[in-house]
């Protein structure tokens, strides 16, 4: 088996493709990226009576030092490549150069790419959702606009999150409809302007207490090849999170990260070959990472809303 490639790394599309922030997927937002040296491996997970402990005594000159072991169970991961490829026949190409489009490699990358996060989105919507959080009833679904309460149970839930040691880089996570709706319930739309008026996000985050709001909007062509799209949602509309996020290394906390293993694409790799049988260049974007819950105590789960 050869381990040489034809394939030659695009730097540009690369770099292109890695800014993601323009698009309306949130997954990264969520789960944010966190760089692996190894492809497989396991790391830590601390339970809740493990940290922000009064454990610190005064010391007398020359006595020890205070000690406390640390007790953590451990997780796996394992870091999947996922990719596509896309074909530009020398035909398509020289008609765009004709037509002015002087980017079709770079539109067929992005594409790709696209199709590529939507996977990454179902990932991080399945794990993060599937954990096992505490979880709360709202007061009343939000459809109830005279009786629901979603302020207070925000705020409950961020009180219960500060009582476990979480009181930074809190974030409400909410699809896009359920955070629509939740503006013109009664409770919510008190608190702008004393008439209702929407004015500004700030205020919002300021009464629930959390640091940011994630609405999640996504949606993905969930029908077979060849039919007619049907464009289903991807993050739930009866239930929503309020849960701390963090990036990096795992010790800036947060409810979990997307391991990106580099050398196996990492986060987004673009590639380009040429395929003389079919007169084509081959366009190829892949990645290869891992969608993990580090702490389930960062998060607190409202349903039936």
């Amino acid at each position: 088996m050869s381990l040489t490639t034809s394939a030659t790394f695009n730097p540009i599309l690369s770099e292109a493709l890695n800014k993601v922030g323009g698009n309306k997927f949130v997954g990264l937002s969520i789960l944010p990226v966190r760089n692996v040296g190894t492809k497989s491996g396991t790391y830590p997970v601390f339970d809740a009576d493990h940290f922000d402990n009064d454990t610190s005594k005064q010391r007398a000159p020359g006595s020890k030092f205070a000690r406390r072991d640390f007790k953590y169970s451990s997780q796996d991961f394992k870091c999947l490549q996922y990719g596509l490829e896309g074909v530009l026949p020398d035909e398509d190409e020289t008609q765009a150069n004709d037509d002015g489009v002087t980017e079709a490699s770079g539109a067929i990358a992005a594409e790709l790419q696209r199709d590529l996060m939507v996977g990454h989105e179902l990932r991080v919507q399945e794990i993060v959702y599937g954990a096992a959080y505490n979880s709360t009833g709202a007061t009343a679904a939000m459809s109830a606009g005279a009786t629901a309460k979603p302020i207070k149970d925000i705020q409950n839930a961020v009180e219960r999150l500060g009582g476990n040691g979480f009181n930074d880089n809190l974030a409400l996570i909410i699809e896009e409809s359920l955070f629509n709706e939740m503006l013109n319930v009664d409770d919510v739309r008190s608190i702008f302007n004393g008439n209702g008026t929407y004015t500004d996000r700030q205020v919002l985050r300021d009464a629930l207490g959390v640091s940011q709001i994630i609405v999640c909007p996504t949606r993905y062509n969930s029908a077979a090849k060849g039919k007619s799209a049907t464009r289903t949602k991807v993050w739930p509309t009866d239930k929503y999170l309020v849960a701390q996020v963090g990036g990096g290394d795992f010790a800036n906390g947060g409810i979990g990260r997307t391991l990106a293993y580099t050398p196996d694409g990492g986060i987004f790799t673009a590639e380009e070959y040429r395929d003389e049988g079919i007169k084509s260049d081959i366009l190829r974007v892949y990645n290869s990472c891992d969608e993990v819950v580090i702490n389930v105590n960062a998060g607190e789960l409202i349903t039936g809303v």
